[in-house]
């Protein structure tokens, strides 16, 4: 009679046998049980922000201040000091993980990136083209960070790219998040772009010209953007694509500009 065969002492288990594969960890939620609905630092959050950027633009898009890097290092500025307040909001929610670049973000983020830069390239080709009445507000756009065909915008574009970076992690890391927690997800992706684009307001009047008035460009381009990322960051709940598409864009804009002479 045959007996089961058993394993010697000396034997060796298989690694294979004891590997684990590893747990992607959920998305942190938009808000907690904890979360007391009737708490107005969400809306306020919100508004604070949009309140701080509208002035930062109201004062680094002044026409005494166009075409020098003044106006790009108080952009910057304003969104380095709102960085700390969303790192502390993602970290208190769990969040923190979803900076983290993960595999396929870069071509995600990029082929947003393209479809926006595609949109803007239509819009400018309907209204803004060489020899329309409109020219003159993209024109004035360019104009804010110098020549746009010289050397120079090699460096103005990286920090431009640099500058969108802290704009998406302020806009789609902390008033996105605050206002999902009050309107759910989807209500926040519009509510959130329509804030983006109130932030822009200003530019209205500091690059409007003589002849055609008021400037629209950026607060119609804050808000097809905004919508573009906000709704990237509710699909993947995660903001590594989203920074990379933001900073993929405001490069591509300034490094092959929409509007040549």
């Amino acid at each position: 009679m045959t007996t089961p065969h058993e394993p010697d002492a000396g034997d060796e288990a298989d690694p294979a046998d004891d590997e684990v594969a590893p747990v992607e960890e959920p998305p942190a939620p938009l808000y907690t049980e904890d979360d007391d609905p009737s708490e107005p630092w969400p809306w306020l959050t919100a508004l604070g922000v949009t309140a701080a950027v509208a002035a930062t633009f109201s004062f680094a898009f002044s026409a005494d201040r166009a075409g020098t890097a003044l106006s790009l290092v108080a952009l910057g500025s304003a969104y380095a000091a709102l960085a700390p307040i969303t790192l502390l909001r993602l970290r208190a929610r769990g969040d923190l993980a979803s900076l983290r670049p993960r595999g396929g973000d870069l071509t995600l983020g990029a082929l947003v990136a393209v479809l926006l830069y595609g949109m803007g390239y239509v819009f400018h080709a309907l209204f803004t083209s060489p020899g329309t009445l409109h020219e003159a507000w993209i024109i004035r756009v360019y104009l804010l960070l110098g020549d746009p065909f010289s050397d120079v915008r090699h460096l103005v574009a990286a920090g431009v790219a640099f500058v969108g970076v802290l704009e998406e992690l302020t806009w789609r890391g902390l008033v996105y998040p605050s206002l999902a927690s009050r309107v759910g997800p989807a209500r926040a992706v519009v509510l959130s772009s329509m804030l983006f684009s109130l932030a822009h307001v200003p530019t209205l009047f500091s690059l409007a010209d003589p002849v055609v008035g008021l400037n629209p460009l950026l607060v119609v381009a804050s808000f097809g953007c905004g919508l573009g990322w906000a709704y990237l960051r509710m699909r993947v709940e995660r903001l590594a694509p989203v920074l990379l598409s933001h900073a993929l864009f405001t490069w591509a804009v300034v490094e092959f500009p929409l509007w040549s002479p």
